[in-house]
């Protein structure tokens, strides 16, 4: 993969992106109106456009390929969830800094930024593999994270999210080897195309709505960005060497690991009050930081993989 194509690729991103910031500073788009949007394509853009890389023909290596991706993803996120927890718990921090860091280490932005960026840069291929990231995801978020930020049991009724019932239903499809009618599949990619303007558009927006002078002297929130944009992907990719996928695979479900820290954690820190401003800034911190830590790691990633 060319590097320029990469840069070019972040570019685009980061217009995106400008077009949001502009919106938000102007007042076109108010934080209500943010959060409005950032439901619209949680609950309903981003199943369509899941469901649309139901038009692909997979055979057994693609799916042995997902499924490997799959258990990769569990494994990084489970492994950093528990280390975090115990070094914080070692040293005796607060239950809601516990929470707050263990959510921003573990997951990254796979969705409103990790999609777009893969689909540009590798085809149709990235939805297949964002659909083991989403499944990976949505079962530890909403299980082991919700319980620490609520300090509660687990619920297994947190799982049944619009993205994972439409995940496992592509799963389904593909297996099956199940295609929608020529017009419904119109419809449902062209829907499903949305995801990259709109979602790229709502973190423009969030990041206009912070004062980035005080986001840019967080020094707790750097250590958190460097280990969520840097360290974590550069020791995963260690593992995805062994992998049974090619190369652009590999590279792609290293992408994905490399995003920033996912903005669902922000929101669940808020709802429950778990260092909520720690939370917000770090992930803008990450996300502004996205943009000069992804091309080390795809250049790595290129001569490692």
């Amino acid at each position: 993969m060319s590097m320029s194509l990469v840069f070019t690729q972040i570019l685009v991103i980061l217009l995106y992106v400008l077009v949001g910031f502009g919106a938000g500073k102007l007042k076109l788009i108010s934080p209500e109106q943010r959060r409005y949007l950032s439901g619209l394509c949680s609950t309903l853009i981003l199943p369509f456009t899941i469901l649309s890389a139901a038009s692909q023909e997979v055979g057994g290596r693609e799916m042995g390929g997902m499924l490997a991706a799959l258990a990769f993803t569990l494994a990084v996120y489970g492994c950093v969830t528990a280390l975090s927890v115990a070094v914080h718990r070692a040293r005796k921090a607060p239950p809601e800094m516990t929470a707050a860091a263990t959510g921003l280490l573990t997951y990254p932005n796979c969705t409103f930024l990790g999609l777009p960026l893969c689909r540009a840069l590798f085809g149709d291929m990235a939805v297949l593999y964002n659909a083991s990231a989403m499944i990976a995801f949505n079962v530890l978020f909403f299980s082991v994270q919700h319980s620490l930020f609520t300090g509660g049991r687990m619920d297994p009724k947190n799982l049944l999210t619009p993205s994972m019932v439409s995940t496992l239903a592509l799963v389904g499809m593909l297996a099956a080897k199940l295609h929608f009618p020529a017009p419904v599949q119109t419809v449902v990619s062209g829907i499903g195309s949305m995801i990259t303007p709109l979602s790229l558009i709502i973190i423009g927006v969030m990041l206009s709505e912070s004062a980035l002078g005080t986001v840019l002297r967080q020094g707790r929130s750097y250590l958190i960005a460097a280990l969520r944009n840097l360290a974590i992907p550069l020791a995963g990719m260690l593992i995805l060497r062994i992998l049974p996928l090619d190369a652009d695979a590999r590279l792609c479900v290293l992408v994905y690991l490399a995003c920033p820290c996912a903005t669902l954690t922000s929101i669940y820190a808020i709802r429950y009050d778990k260092a909520p401003e720690f939370c917000a800034h770090t992930v803008i911190l990450s996300t502004l930081l996205f943009a000069g830590t992804l091309p080390i790691i795809i250049s790595i990633g290129q001569s490692v993989l």
